[in-house]
């Protein structure tokens, strides 16, 4: 793999974790690979990443992993505050709006041979390469509803949520706790599980709309969209699969 070490951002400081246990993923929301250079490496923005890829495939190590880069801002993930210690930002070259609109196969091929190597050296686990959404979901939409989330699925890269788990048996002694333990309003069961997976639900507890727009995001990142609209029983449906696969994993 090669890297292109020619450009370098000032934006990063040192990291208040030794163990590097994330990967987020990114989109740059710019027109232009130069665009993106350009804006990271700028002072003045204080913004940054490790490793920007371009539609070419180019990968360009704008931070040294040793160092903690400015890419997730305010950010959450199972108890961790602070995503940027502990964790490496990849920003890819895309904009929804612009003529850079499509994950390119040179891209994406290039991300791929990029997360084998980081998730080898880092011993980074499945459930945490995770989109800036995931870590940032009532501010952030990227990497987008576009994002081939599939395709590091079949690389083994990241965990897929299985659509043909048996959990019956187990759901129905779900159903008794969270009825034992008042928990019989299914927002509220909902915010529980997206809590135990990892997802920040502080928002959502105080506010409809930020609830919607965390199942939004929930629903970007695995799919259960048709035409940009998603089925809240799905996304319900979909929720209680992978906080049951998740018991399951532990169990």
């Amino acid at each position: 793999m090669k890297l292109i070490h020619k450009f370098k951002s000032p934006n990063f400081n040192n990291r208040k974790s030794k163990n590097i246990e994330f990967v987020i993923i990114h989109y740059t929301a710019l027109n232009s690979i130069e665009d993106s250079i350009n804006y990271l490496c700028s002072k003045k923005n204080k913004v940054s990443c490790h490793y920007l890829i371009s539609k070419e495939g180019k990968i360009f190590n704008l931070v040294n992993e040793n160092k903690r880069a400015w890419h997730a801002g305010k950010s959450f993930w199972r108890e961790n505050s602070d995503i940027n210690s502990s964790s490496i930002g990849i920003e890819l070259d895309y904009s929804p709006n612009g003529s850079n609109n499509k994950f390119t196969s040179h891209l994406i091929k290039s991300l791929l041979i990029l997360l084998n190597r980081i998730v080898k050296k880092h011993k980074i686990l499945p459930v945490n390469i995770l989109g800036h959404s995931d870590v940032a979901p009532y501010r952030k939409i990227d990497p987008g509803q576009k994002f081939p989330w599939h395709i590091l699925e079949d690389k083994n890269l990241i965990n897929s949520v299985s659509k043909n788990i048996n959990t019956q048996k187990l759901q129905k002694i779900i159903d008794k706790w969270f009825f034992k333990n008042c928990f019989r309003v299914k927002k509220k069961q909902i915010l529980f599980m997206l809590s135990f997976i990892g997802y920040d639900i502080s928002l959502a507890l105080k506010k409809d709309s930020f609830f919607n727009q965390l199942l939004a995001v929930y629903a970007s990142r695995y799919k259960y969209y048709s035409n940009y609209f998603y089925n809240k029983k799905n996304v319900d449906k979909i929720i209680r699969i992978h906080f049951l696969q998740m018991i399951l994993t532990k169990l």
